[in-house]
């Protein structure tokens, strides 16, 4: 198991996994889980009944890149469709509503303090998750599981603290700081920052801000 890999934890699967099958995020990137972040959550619900279908649409921080990672497309038609957008920020707490054990609901919270609730549940059928009650995880990727018959049937996580997620996230940033401290280093760099990526001449510009400036901008970051 790779370092990143070890910090990452796997949450209980909230719901059935009778007659479903699972579909989740780190199979289908294992180790390459941090180079992407969740962008956009929607679903498709049947009217006070269930959750139908299901995306999590995530980019990739390096290239922009969006892509479905988890793209459960219903058959019904006539479904409400509900749809939450992430605006640099990520999930800090998740609340799942079950009713005779199959999820009907779940209500996502963000670094940010935006909310949004998916599908149905009351307060009797609210299951409160208490890896995430105290807000220092952040969860990195997502599971489910699905049949034809009782569509989206649970859901589970992974998550990691929210200190080693954002040291992971900006490592490099950490790293390049230090480095531009050296003389000979940082004339290599301003020698090749006209052939620089937009992203990098600013990964730049921020390293050579003074140290106040500089840690103000991670001290942001890192919250």
């Amino acid at each position: 198991m790779k370092k990143d890999e070890a910090l990452i934890i796997l949450s209980c699967n909230y719901g059935t996994d009778e007659d479903s099958t699972h579909f989740n995020t780190y199979d289908k990137l294992g180790d390459k889980l941090l180079d992407y972040k969740l962008k956009k959550i929607k679903c498709q619900l049947i009217s006070n009944k269930s959750i139908a279908g299901i995306q999590f649409i995530y980019k990739n921080i390096n290239n922009s890149q969006e892509i479905a990672l988890i793209d459960i497309k219903p058959s019904e038609k006539d479904l409400i469709e509900q749809e939450m957008v992430l605006n640099n920020e990520y999930i800090i707490n998740l609340k799942v509503f079950l009713k005779d054990i199959k999820l009907i609901g779940f209500e996502v919270t963000t670094n940010r303090n935006h909310s949004k609730k998916f599908g149905y549940g009351n307060d009797e059928e609210l299951i409160k998750i208490s890896d995430l009650e105290n807000l220092d995880n952040v969860i990195v990727g997502f599971g489910v599981c699905y049949g034809k018959e009782l569509g989206v049937s649970s859901l589970y996580f992974y998550y990691m603290k929210r200190l080693d997620y954002s040291l992971q996230l900006y490592s490099g940033v950490l790293s390049l700081k230090v480095k531009l401290k050296e003389k000979d280093f940082r004339e290599k760099i301003e020698e090749k920052l006209d052939k620089m990526s937009k992203k990098n001449k600013l990964f730049y510009r921020i390293c050579s801000l003074p140290d106040n400036l500089y840690f103000g901008i991670i001290k942001y970051a890192l919250e």
